[in-house]
């Protein structure tokens, strides 16, 4: 059984012996047909998740705000669907310290975590993920490691020092050393803490010291070479680090195998594969299959030897899928043998910001950043972060083009993966192919392919759901009352089942439900019921994800170090307790029709009694109110709907009204022409003010169950910037805040237009990603002077 190697230590050697077991396998049981095995295991969609973070290192006491984006794996495009959004913050440990569900409008959503005393100084982990990603392996969920600082912790944290210590892997072409043919090897060259060695030169040498040949890694510490190694002989590669030479054997190359090389050329991809005569006696004249995939499209080439010992391929680009492409070989039992992952830019639509415009005023700066080529009129959103020039604390390992183009295909993370979608270059893209020779098998494993499709395990959820279990079997009818998000709903049960449930309800902020029964004269009753719902705790992603660790450009900060900041929420004044003494009721009544406009009801309990409920009431008023099953509608002389308000808040929804009693009723303001409060009020505004002294809601009364919703979504909060004892700091030009701006959409002049306090800084830098509907994409970082 073909099983795919877990840890790229141990890489070369897995597909060592996979090759030579599939070479000597020809009996053993052919595997599913591939073609009918990928199609079944790519027929459910995939979501892929992406935040953008206002940075990645924090300060205690401030505000991380992020905007969650959730894009169809197929199209890259918004999702068309997705509303719930999970993002969570673990510890070191994958303990979660904090969670939230946010709603997301056209797949994108909003949100903040205060960082509060649950935190101490340390390395957490943000991700972002619907319930639906869990049901498969790939890793489609969003991960970034985030640095957290405690400036009245102790040596919270320090600057990394170089060590002399390397980790080097030199990974061929395919999978594996091949004797007797050209190999094409990656590398890759880590320090102690898991970052690249820039600008390494490398030699490779055989075991009488002579050099072969030389190489040297880029700013990431990847490198690549060549070389025709032969299965008696030993080789070795000697880096020179910090004044010390460090020597690493490579694996000894096979007596039989397949050598693959991919070279992407102007307009297509040549494709060698090569073998020795040994391996050329042995597989004769078997077939092989080329599979070429992006995890939803799949294309498949013949392969055949025959006496040759070298296949030559071309593949025009416009037969690629843009983005990631996975050459996977297969023997005639279908086992796969090789492969590699390419990528194709061509097709990724890459948005351009204009050199931004600034508008100056006495205390703020008015920024437009102009975009081309985008339709106002349909979905768009950006996110825009605004920190010190300087700024250290920006260092996200993905952009929003990595995250959703390459992240997902791959097992591991590449190193600042953001670097090669960032001012693309040839210079670039050939840096990225030399990533991708060293990653071996993509996310996509074959054996799950053939033995094991996904099954929607996980539901795709759309809001909260409910099934609610009536006691009552003489009742046939329930109302659950409207909220902020959901209209009022009637539901009529099965006299056998004694059960309802709803779907795509959209709770904000602990919201509650309230149901109220009817009984068969259309009495309205308290209900008894059991509801459980869904989801009802945040689900956790079976794999954690394995992400970069993040650089600490960071200065030690210790305890004598004095707080530096002053945390923007902090800004709300404490005030001192103040005591009233109120006259008498007359006087209060007074006061009460003095500041209202139109006529005001002020309730005693003679005049409660006057009215049998609230649309008993309006009709005295000269309203005409309807009521039926739960329903309430008022309406002026006018034929229109007025605005109500209930103690203060706007009721979208009237039917929270049906059948209110009055006699927790303390004064009722009705204002026909809407005077003072606006143009939306022209039809007219009636004010419901219960009794002060009595603290339950009116909708909490006998004839209402009130229901806790045990997840709701979280509404998004006002991020508020740092207050800092001192500007000029180089504790403000590192880890500073200017501003952030999680949901602009382009203008109708096709700006993205946003205001900020004046900065007290010469230079501001300006983070942007986002998308438009129509599948383009922007990251781009704009440097402003302002001083």
């Amino acid at each position: 059984m073909y099983c795919k190697p877990i840890l790229p230590s141990s890489f070369p050697l897995s597909l060592i012996l996979v090759l030579i077991s599939g070479f000597s396998g020809f009996g053993q049981i052919k595997q599913p047909d591939l073609v009918s095995s990928y199609k079944a295991y790519t027929e459910l969609p995939r979501e892929i998740g992406y935040a953008h973070l206002n940075k990645t290192t924090y300060l205690k006491g401030e505000i991380i705000g992020y905007t969650a984006y959730i894009f169809d794996k197929a199209s890259h495009k918004l999702s068309s669907t997705a509303t719930n959004v999970y993002c969570t913050i673990s510890d070191e440990n994958n303990t979660t310290i904090k969670s939230e569900m946010i709603l997301a409008n056209n797949s994108v959503a909003n949100g903040s975590f205060q960082i509060d005393s649950l935190f101490t100084s340390g390395k957490y982990t943000f991700r972002a993920y619907t319930n639906w990603m869990r049901n498969f392996e790939e890793p489609n969920f969003y991960g970034q490691i985030l640095n957290i600082l405690d400036s009245e912790a102790k040596d919270t944290q320090k600057s990394i020092d170089s060590t002399s210590k390397l980790d080097a892997q030199f990974l061929p072409e395919g999978g594996h050393f091949v004797a007797d043919v050209k190999n094409s090897v990656g590398v890759i060259v880590k320090d102690s803490f898991g970052f690249g060695v820039p600008n390494l030169t490398g030699h490779v040498v055989d075991s009488e010291n002579n050099i072969l040949n030389n190489f040297t890694t880029n700013s990431l510490g990847i490198g690549k070479f060549t070389f025709k190694p032969n299965s008696t002989e030993l080789y070795k590669v000697i880096l020179n680090f910090n004044n010390t030479e460090h020597i690493f054997n490579l694996k000894k190359a096979a007596d039989r195998g397949i050598a693959l090389t991919i070279n992407g050329l102007e307009n297509r991809v040549a494709i060698s594969l090569r073998t020795n005569e040994n391996t050329s006696k042995q597989i004769g004249k078997q077939n092989y299959t080329l599979a070429i995939h992006n995890g939803k499209v799949l294309k498949t080439i013949n392969i055949n030897f025959k006496k040759s010992l070298e296949v030559m391929k071309t593949i025009n680009f416009e037969d690629l899928s843009t983005g990631i492409n996975i050459f996977t070989l297969f023997d005639e039992q279908n086992k796969p043998i090789l492969e590699r992952l390419f990528f194709k830019y061509e097709g990724i639509r890459l948005l351009n910001a204009q050199p931004p415009q600034i508008e100056n005023s006495i205390d703020s700066l008015t920024i437009k950043i102009p975009l081309n080529n985008i339709n106002d009129t349909l979905i768009n959103n950006f996110s825009v972060s605004i920190l010190p020039g300087n700024t250290k604390s920006y260092n996200p390992n993905n952009n929003i083009i990595s995250s959703i183009y390459l992240q997902p295909y791959i097992n591991s993370y590449i190193e600042n993966a953001a670097y090669y979608f960032t001012d693309i270059s040839r210079k670039k893209k050939f840096e990225l192919d030399n990533v991708l020779l060293t990653q071996g098998w993509s996310s996509y494993d074959w054996n799950t392919i053939f033995n094991n499709p996904p099954k929607a395990n996980y539901e795709y959820e759309n809001g909260v759901s409910f099934k609610a279990n009536a006691n009552d079997r003489n009742i046939s009818k329930y109302i659950m009352y409207a909220t902020r998000n959901n209209d009022l709903q009637v539901f009529e049960i099965d006299p056998k089942t004694k059960d309802f449930q709803a779907t795509g309800l959209l709770p904000m902020d602990n919201e509650k439900l309230r149901f109220s029964a009817i009984k068969n004269n259309n009495a309205t009753v308290k209900p008894n019921l059991y509801v459980q719902f869904s989801p009802f705790q945040t689900p956790t992603l079976g794999y954690q994800g394995n992400f970069a660790p993040i650089k600490e450009k960071l200065n030690t900060i210790n305890n004598e170090t004095p707080p530096m900041y002053r945390p923007g929420w902090e800004k709300v004044e404490d005030l001192d307790e103040v005591t009233l003494t109120v006259n008498k009721e007359a006087e209060r009544t007074d006061r009460l029709k003095r500041v209202a406009f139109g006529k005001v009801d002020v309730f005693d309990d003679l005049k409660r009694t006057t009215s049998i409920d609230f649309a008993s009431y309006l009709r005295t008023q000269g309203y005409k109110v309807t009521e039926y099953i739960g329903e309430l509608q008022i309406i002026n002389t006018r034929g229109k709907s007025p605005i109500v308000y209930l103690d203060n808040i706007r009721l979208y929804n009237t039917d929270a009204l049906y059948k209110f009693p009055m006699d927790n009723v303390d004064y009722i303001s009705i204002n026909k022409l809407g005077g003072g409060e606006g143009g939306e009020a022209a039809n007219g505004v009636i004010k419901i003010f219960t009794d002060p002294t009595i603290s339950q809601n009116k909708l909490k009364r006998n004839v209402t169950q009130e229901v806790p919703v045990p997840l709701t979504f979280s509404s998004p909060k006002e991020f508020y910037v740092p207050e800092y004892t001192s500007y000029q700091s180089q504790f403000y030009q590192d880890y500073g805040v200017i501003g952030w701006f999680p949901r602009l959409r382009i203008q109708e002049d096709s700006n993205l237009i946003f205001k900020i306090p004046m900065p007290k800084v010469e230079t501001i830098s300006i983070f942007i990603e986002g998308t438009a509907n129509d599948g383009s994409f922007i990251f781009e970082v704009k440097n402003i002077s302002v001083q």
